[in-house]
């Protein structure tokens, strides 16, 4: 048996064992974020195909992103969600979470327990399930800046942000009267407000537009509020040469605006008031034609100020004020006005500049006037032209036109310059130093010969009963497409008025698949759809949930599916200038629909990529800002980022004795390893100098760069103070039990 005296000895040296652990470990560094990059800009150019972008920017049209080439990383082309479409995939992209956990399946969305023919939207951000980055920057500390954003309405994220500043202009609007109007005299103009041109009478202060010959005279309503219309001729020829819009009274001085034929006006800050409310508003104007008999004014879309399109009033005010009084707030190129003959395509293509002023005014004030870690900025201007134009630049559409193809060419490539424009603008005002831009798009565009009725096809199938009429009768009706390529089976228990009872619900998608897959082009026999799935099936590719369709599809390249319904017609040709040409939605494999990416700045590498996913997004967002990735992403960070360089110097000096010191300072915790492909050659360089004494005295220091921003302090260990204290501890420990044995 032990005893006593050596019990105590071996107790007193486990303690003082425990207790030089305790220390050591008590000076290991945890595992923290690093942080890559101060900021971090992420600009979205709606629809931009990868292999139009990456040509232009390759022959120097688009220096923004041929700087990205040039000096960053871009990716081959970006798989985005299924559908491909705006809301669904900036919802992918803004929380790095596939459609099945976002709940955006499509720009439109049928929720259970709702009349099978109902929808939400998918841009607004109370149907969002999933949460964005805006919501995981401020929950970590930091701050988000949105100007525009699919899914970033305010009031939807009131309670979740406290720092950020968000806006969507796209929820500014007054229903009806946002709309844009043309004022023409010319009654066979489609869906337009006509006019009657009389004499000018009882007008003051005329001699403002100069020396007029004959006048005319007409009104028209902004809202509840009448503004007049003077039309003037002032050389005499019988044609008028000057129109002045003057709001509420017959008074030249007062004119907003005095325009010649073919002339935009500024935007005009003014006041409206409707239904007994009063707006702010900035619409713009252009006198397309003043002749008498053809008179057309057209007046832009008109976004008022006071709605719920912000969450920092003050900010809106600078942004109204610096910006909207400038440019406007357009925020579409008018595909209406151009569909309904209100407009040519070159003053379309003016609205679409217009609206992309706005986005690059928008982008730039915040950047340079707000503090922000993150700033998310957006373009739809891509979008808008592709849609009007592209079938246009196909020799293989059955309306193509050589002799106009080039007309159209430019009008695309001019879009993509414009889009450009925010690009390079951005990296002109930011420090690439500590700063990373990132550009994407969310879907392509592919171009479009014939739309099919999807809701045709299940009318003749039986599976819609209409009236006499063509008017659906929903109480007989059992399947119904919404739009976004699903197909809602009109179930009981789940839909308002479902009448398919449960145990004959496989039956009917089977109708659904059956009907689909035996529809052909009746020009080339060739089948219109690639791919039929069920609800179950569509999982695969992140579709999942009660807001999927129970049946999903994707259309072949060339066919855009189109909702509503024509009783009799599955198939219309695509006509230039009156429906779309261009479509997206389908399938995101298509090489047409891949989407771009690129990025530049703080430790981005330089080279190229393969093909990324859309889920990656946010979760490289977040790693470059150093914090923890949105709760529901399910996506990898991009290998993107270089590996961090440090600074270490280390001196170890020792003697005969067993005290050892050991200082480590390190301004970086830890080093990351990447993978890319690379397209030149990084060189680092490593200074190392080391001396020797016979007392072994030796120091080492080794010094690489730092480009690491936030760092972290690796906490140091005092060995010898450690190892002193231990030997000191012992000895009293060995006196306590020599004692205590003496005592015996």
């Amino acid at each position: 048996m032990l005893s006593r005296r050596i019990i105590g000895v071996l107790i007193l040296l486990a303690v003082i064992l425990s207790t030089s652990i305790s220390l050591i470990y008590a000076n290991t560094p945890t595992n923290e974020h690093t942080r890559y990059a101060e900021k971090v800009v992420i600009i979205s150019i709606d629809a931009a195909r990868a292999d139009y972008t990456y040509m232009l920017a390759s022959e120097g049209i688009l220096p923004g992103f041929k700087r990205i080439i040039d000096e960053g990383v871009y990716a081959k082309g970006m798989i985005v969600s299924f559908p491909s479409a705006t809301a669904v995939s900036h919802a992918v992209i803004s929380t790095g979470a596939e459609p099945g956990i976002t709940g955006i399946t499509g720009n439109s969305i049928h929720l259970p327990g709702t009349k099978i023919y109902k929808t939400v939207s998918g841009f607004d951000g109370r149907n969002l399930l999933a949460e964005p980055i805006w919501v995981t920057l401020d929950r970590q500390g930091l701050t988000a800046v949105v100007a525009a954003f699919p899914q970033s309405t305010p009031s939807a994220w009131a309670d979740k942000v406290n720092r950020s500043i968000l806006f969507n202009p796209y929820d500014s609007f007054i229903w009806p009267i946002s709309y844009s109007k043309l004022y023409t005299t010319n009654s066979s103009v489609s869906r337009a407000s006509i006019i009657d041109l009389v004499e000018a009478t009882n007008w003051t202060n005329t001699g403002i537009i100069g020396n007029v010959t004959s006048a005319y005279e007409s009104s028209i309503y902004m809202g509840d509020d009448t503004w007049y219309l003077y039309l003037a001729d002032l050389d005499g020829d019988g044609y008028p040469d000057k129109l002045a819009i003057v709001p509420h009274e017959k008074d030249l001085s007062k004119a907003v605006t005095i325009l010649s034929e073919g002339e935009w006006s500024e935007p005009i800050n003014t006041t409206i008031t409707y239904n007994g409310n009063t707006y702010i508003v900035a619409p713009l104007f252009k006198a397309i034609n003043l002749s008498l008999t053809n008179f057309r004014l057209y007046r832009s879309l008109m976004r008022p100020f006071n709605d719920d399109w912000f969450n920092n009033e003050n900010v809106a005010w600078d942004v109204w004020n610096n910006v909207v009084v400038r440019t406007g707030m357009i925020t579409d190129g008018d595909w209406y006005a151009l569909v309904n003959g209100w407009i040519d395509t070159d003053t379309y293509m003016e609205t679409v500049h217009y609206a992309n002023e706005f986005f690059k005014e928008f982008t730039l004030y915040l950047l340079n006037h707000t503090d922000w870690d993150l700033l998310m900025g957006y373009t739809p201007i891509v979008d808008n032209v592709y849609h009007e134009f592209l079938g246009l630049v196909d020799p293989s559409m059955p309306y193509y036109n050589p002799s106009e193809a080039e007309k159209y060419w430019n009008y695309i490539v001019e879009a993509h310059k414009w889009a450009d424009e925010i690009v390079k603008a951005v990296l002109d005002n930011v420090d690439l130093n500590n700063t990373v831009v990132m550009v994407v798009s969310d879907h392509g565009q592919w171009p479009v010969k014939k739309l099919v009725y999807i809701n045709s096809i299940l009318e003749q199938a039986g599976l819609i009963k209409v009236d006499d009429q063509g008017h659906i009768l929903w109480n007989e009706t059992v399947a119904y497409y919404v739009g976004y390529n699903q197909i809602f089976v009109n179930l009981q228990g789940r839909e308002d008025g479902g009448i398919v009872p449960p145990n004959e619900y496989n039956d009917v998608v089977n109708k659904i698949i059956t009907a689909l897959s035996n529809v052909k082009d009746p020009d080339t026999g060739e089948p219109v759809f690639s791919l039929i799935m069920t609800k179950d099936e569509a999982k695969s590719l992140g579709l999942y949930g009660d807001r999927v369709g129970d049946v999903v599809f994707s259309l072949r390249p060339g066919y855009a599916a189109w909702g509503g319904l024509k009783v009799g017609t599955i198939f219309e040709d695509a006509v230039p200038l009156k429906t779309v040409v261009g479509w997206h939605s389908d399938l995101p494999y298509y090489p047409q629909l891949h989407a771009i990416f690129g990025a530049i700045g703080a430790n981005i590498e330089h080279g190229e990529l393969g093909y990324i996913h859309s889920t990656s997004i946010a979760p490289t967002i977040t790693y470059l800002l150093g914090i923890d990735p949105p709760l529901n992403a399910t996506g990898d960070r991009l290998p993107i980022v270089k590996p961090l360089t440090k600074t270490v110097t280390q001196t170890i000096t020792s003697t005969s004795t067993v005290t050892t010191t050991n200082t480590v300072t390190q301004t970086v915790e830890k080093t990351e390893t990447q993978t890319i492909t690379e397209t030149k050659t990084h060189t680092t360089t490593v200074t190392e100098t080391a001396t020797q004494t016979t007392t072994r005295i030796e120091t080492t220091t080794k010094t690489i760069t730092t480009t690491a921003y936030n760092t972290t302090t690796v906490k140091t260990i005092d060995v010898g103070a450690t190892t002193i204290y231990a030997i000191i501890a012992l000895i009293v420990g060995l006196a306590i039990g020599m004692l205590i044995y003496r005592r015996k």
